[in-house]
């Protein structure tokens, strides 16, 4: 296992070191490849993208399709830059830094800061590019595959303070009572338990519960964090999101909102390959098609 890890690291390093043009179209080649192959996929993504922007045509939900996919295929290098290059190289890639910088350096080091961010195909990137302007720390669920876990935990570990799992909610909100900032995802189907249905592109999706607790239990502030492409660079956003604290459904729906308002400007940079809908109210039916769920044993 550790020369196998070994010498994928070394082949990483190696397509690290490549120009970013060459990068740019292997990323290009892999994004094809993807579309071609990973078939469910590509089927889960165009039944997401036809359900969430039903005034669309087919033509526009084909190219929004294909363009999503480049951008997976891309991503393996935005995950090279978030493992392997210096501050120095990413900073040069953010057309506007210092104006961010100074935003977050004015921010109250006293007060909790719950950073939101959404499940880009540059996940990676994403984070590590929010620890360039304050330090982080996160949330990661362990990866079925060893070598995989083990390299993410790597990258991670070396631009944030601390990684914690699913079943460490009350170290984190610790955390956040402590004044850190902790980056967390809300945009996933976490299942009944730790969430609740609340609209999101006109359905209902189950939301999790923790940012709207977090706001209440560690008095902290909110933002949303997100990185939008300008031509090879990218501009960094980082929004407040006002939470009101007294309906959680409302607090939740605010914050789905402000998420599809960043999707609806770019949709082709976002994950539509999971299966966002996949629980369903009481009584209502699958939101998929059959040959789209996830076949159990």
């Amino acid at each position: 296992m550790k020369i196998l890890e070994f010498l994928i690291y070394a082949l990483l390093k190696t397509l690290n070191m490549l120009p970013r043009s060459v990068q740019f179209s292997l990323g290009t080649f892999l994004g094809h490849i993807f579309f071609k192959t990973l078939e469910e996929r590509r089927e889960i993504s165009r039944w997401n993208l036809k359900k969430c922007f039903p005034e669309k045509k087919d033509e526009e939900i084909n190219i929004i399709l294909k363009k999503s996919f480049l951008l997976l295929g891309k991503s393996l290098f935005d995950f090279l830059n978030a493992f392997m290059a210096s501050d120095k190289k990413l900073k040069e890639l953010l057309i506007n830094f210092e104006e961010i910088k100074k935003v977050s350096d004015l921010k109250n080091p006293s007060r909790g800061k719950l950073v939101l961010f959404m499940h880009t195909p540059n996940l990676d990137l994403v984070v590590r590019i929010a620890s360039l302007f304050m330090p982080v720390s996160g949330m990661a669920r362990p990866q079925s595959n060893k070598i995989v876990d083990n390299l993410f935990k790597a990258s991670r570990k070396k631009f944030t303070e601390r990684i914690f799992n699913p079943n460490e909610i009350l170290d984190l909100l610790d955390f956040l009572k402590k004044g850190k900032a902790c980056l967390y995802a809300p945009d996933q189907d976490y299942g009944y338990k730790s969430s609740i249905f609340v609209e999101f592109f006109g359905h209902k999706a189950l939301t999790v519960k923790f940012p709207y607790i977090a706001a209440k239990k560690a008095d902290c502030d909110v933002y949303l964090f997100s990185l939008e492409k300008r031509d090879s660079k990218y501009e960094v956003n980082l929004d407040r999101v006002i939470l009101k604290g007294h309906k959680m459904e409302e607090d939740l729906r605010e914050i789905n909102l402000r998420i599809e308002e960043k999707i609806k400007k770019n949709p082709e940079n976002y994950l539509w390959s999971h299966r966002r809908f996949k629980n369903r109210p009481e009584g209502e039916k699958s939101f998929y098609p059959e040959d789209l769920l996830r076949k159990r044993g």
